[in-house]
Parts: C-alpha cells; sequence; structure tokens
C-alpha cells in the first residue's frame, strides 16, 4: 500500500511519548497508556531450524525435572496460570480470526526449564541467552520464544489476571527498552500450530514466564516459506499488525470514545503506535474517523502531537492525535522516541543533512562526526529511515556507521 509523499513517516515500532528537545513545545491530545508494573521482557527471535522429524506429539506432560518452582508464595496456583495462559492466547487469536495453538508436552518442558533457568540464574531473563529451538524439536520449525518477568506483588492473586497481564504486556510491549511488536508477532502468527509455556515463581519475589511456540513437519506444510517470510518481515520493519485485542483496546479508550479504535468495515483500520506527529510551517488538516475533513479544525504550524495509533482509512495512512481526530501522515512529520539519547555516527565525509521534509539540504557533516538524536522517522513509501540531530536536521540511516536498532 504505496503512495508518492515526500514527508517522513512514522516508525510504527515507538516508544511512549517523550517531550521534544528540540524545539516546539508539547501538546498531547491522545491517550497513551503506560504499565509501570512490568519491569523487563525481551525482544523475539525466530529460527528457521530444519527438523527430520514429522512426529505428531501431543503429549502435555511435564517432566519431574522441570516441574515448576514456586519458591517465593506457595500459595500461587502455576498450574493454573499455565492454563489460564492458553486460553488468553487463543482468545487473542480468536479475536483475530487465528486457528487456536494446541499445548504440546515438549514445549511445556522446554519453556519450564527456561523460566526455571531464569529465576535460579540470579540475573532473571537473558536476551535469549541459552535458547536452543532443537531442544523444542520435532516442534522446532518456525521456532518462536516470548519471554519476561513481573513482580509478583504488582499482580491480583488470581491466576486468569495475571494471565491476561502477561498476554497484554506481550501484545503492548509498553516496557520494552526497544520495541518493534515482536512478541505480537509471535503470538498473531498465522503458519503456526503448538505451543507450550513456562511459569517460576522466583525467590526474589519475580514470576517469570514463557511461551514457546513452533511447527512440527506436517503442520510446516500447510504453508509456504515464502508465506512465513513474509509475515515475518514486518517483525523488524517497524510495522505492527493490523489487530486487535480487547484488553488492550479497553486500557486505550480512557478519553476517548470507542469507536475511535473500531474496524468501520474496510474504510478504517488501526495499527498501534507509541509516539507522535509534528506540523511544520503550515496549519494541518484534521480528519475524522470515515476520513471526512473538519471545516472548524485545524493544527496550529510548529506544534508537536501524542499518537497512539496509525490508520488506514479509505487506502491511506492517517494518524490519531485527538479524540476522533486524525491527520494524513503525509501532512505531517510523524516520529518516534524509543532512540533518544543513543549516539549515531556519519560514516562518510559529506554526509548529506536532510530537512523535516525529507529533502537533502546544502548542509553536511564529516565522517567519524557523533551526534546525540531524539527521534527517528521513516518514510512510508520506502521505509527509508532517519535520525534526528537537530532542529529541521536528520540524518539517513544508510549514511551512519551502525545503525540503531
Amino acid at each position: 500500500m504505496k503512495f508518492n509523499k515526500k514527508n517522513l513517516a512514522v516508525l510504527f515500532s515507538s516508544a511512549l511519548l517523550l517531550a521534544s528537545t528540540l524545539g516546539s513545545a508539547t501538546t498531547s491530545f491522545a491517550d497513551v497508556s503506560q504499565d509501570n508494573d512490568v519491569q523487563t521482557t525481551e525482544t523475539t527471535k525466530t529460527d528457521q531450524t530444519k527438523s527430520a522429524s514429522s512426529n505428531d506429539q501431543t503429549n502435555t506432560s511435564t517432566t519431574a525435572a522441570n516441574t515448576p518452582k514456586v519458591q517465593a508464595n506457595s500459595t500461587v496456583d502455576v498450574a493454573a496460570i499455565k492454563v489460564a495462559m492458553l486460553a488468553e492466547l487463543n482468545n487473542l487469536r480468536g479475536q483475530n480470526k487465528l486457528n487456536s495453538l494446541t499445548e504440546v508436552g515438549v514445549l511445556n518442558n522446554y519453556a519450564q526449564e527456561r523460566t526455571n533457568i531464569f529465576a535460579s540464574n540470579g540475573t532473571g531473563i537473558d536476551n535469549h541467552v541459552g535458547w536452543n529451538s532443537q531442544k523444542m524439536a520435532p516442534y522446532n520449525l518456525t521456532a518462536e520464544e516470548n519471554i519476561g518477568q513481573l513482580p509478583l506483588g504488582t499482580l491480583p492473586n488470581d491466576p486468569a489476571e495475571i494471565a491476561k497481564t502477561i498476554i497484554a504486556e506481550f501484545y503492548n510491549e509498553n516496557n520494552d527498552a526497544i520495541p518493534n511488536y515482536g512478541h505480537r508477532k509471535n503470538m498473531l502468527n498465522p503458519y503456526v500450530g503448538y505451543v507450550g509455556f513456562g511459569v517460576t515463581i522466583g525467590t526474589n519475589g519475580m514470576i517469570y514466564f514463557s511461551q514457546e511456540i513452533g511447527n512440527d513437519a506436517s503442520y510446516a506444510a500447510k504453508s509456504s516459506y515464502t508465506d512465513r517470510n513474509t509475515y515475518y518481515y514486518t517483525s523488524q520493519n517497524d510495522y505492527a499488525n493490523v489487530s486487535q485485542y480487547d484488553v488492550a483496546d479497553a486500557s486505550r479508550k480512557t478519553s476517548n470514545s470507542s469507536a475511535d479504535y473500531v474496524q468501520n468495515g474496510n474504510k478504517y483500520i488501526y495499527s498501534d503506535i507509541r509516539g507522535g506527529a509534528s506540523t511544520r510551517d503550515s496549519y494541518v488538516n484534521l480528519y475524522d474517523r470515515e476520513g471526512t475533513m473538519y471545516t472548524n479544525l485545524r493544527l496550529a504550524p510548529g506544534t508537536d502531537w501524542a499518537s497512539d495509533i496509525v490508520s488506514i482509512i479509505n487506502g491511506s495512512f492517517y494518524l490519531h492525535v485527538s479524540n476522533n481526530g486524525f491527520v494524513r501522515a503525509e501532512d505531517v512529520l510523524p516520529w518516534a522516541t524509543f532512540l533518544a539519547g543513543q549516539v549515531i555516527t556519519a560514516k562518510n565525509d559529506n554526509t548529506v543533512i536532510y530537512d523535516d521534509y525529507g529533502k537533502a539540504t546544502d548542509r553536511k557533516v564529516m565522517a567519524g562526526s557523533a551526534w546525540q538524536t531524539d527521534r527517528r522517522s521513516i518514510n512510508f513509501g520506502t521505509n527509508v529511515k532517519y535520525y534526528r540531530i537537530g532542529t529541521n536536521a536528520w540524518l539517513l540511516e544508510s549514511d551512519l556507521v551502525s545503525p540503531l536498532n
């Protein structure tokens, strides 16, 4: 869905809104939800490792070596949490018209092994260090892992509510340092069939959890490599799923009418974002959820606005900035701030600086010069990324020594 335009577009997998550090005052209409209870979740990874085995094992038993450890709170029903996690994950998939996943013992055992390790290593989850998809065989085709941890004391003593909190955090990634919606991609993968869960309560009062997802040979044969590759392409490409989840949707409606988040036939579809949009040197028209322009409402020049969703209305991209208020992506400068404060380095001499419209200027920087960036943008049509280094000044990702990911 490409269309011609010259402005920069937003990084979909963006962070919570931060005030601009390089200019105009920040004004926020949109409701940007934040869950401060979640301490850490780790980004996902995928493994297309092939397995010669095609056995379809549906045993859901758990070996004695991998039984859940309940250390800090003996009243926590770990088994019930795992049952609820399966139900909630399949609830999410059902809302998006996807097949339910089948729980299998092999994946349960490995998921429990993973969370037991997290609880015992003294440092918590480890960014997938030691993850070995071969231990998921024969379900190690299209192998995926979601892992995380939460302070148990912040959660209700109810397995179903704990499961909802876990699934919602994987869905929203509110607390990921560099969110890319990879966890959501895994949970909503239409080309997987099996799952296992691990839950361990640590002596430090943390609850550790894992989802191990994959296929055996017979299920993998239901989809092609091209299907799977096309789906995963967006995982690291800054695009979120166009999806819905009642738990997450409810938390977003604190100051907006529910209609702002409802798919309206084929006209209005939304994707999640955490970032904002800036007007440039002119007023910007505002539209309702049907794509109809308001005659009495516009955004002032040189202002910043929080945006919590990217909408596709009648085939064009819009950003949600107020109650039933949207701006066309091509009319504004969308941005994300999750890389704010990090340093980028120019790769070549006479590296060109681009302006807020994505146009090359006559300003340049030298090779090896280091710059602190506060925002990143992406061109919707080309997926080219830009990093802001000053007022109306951006560097092209391909001109950097080591682009930030």
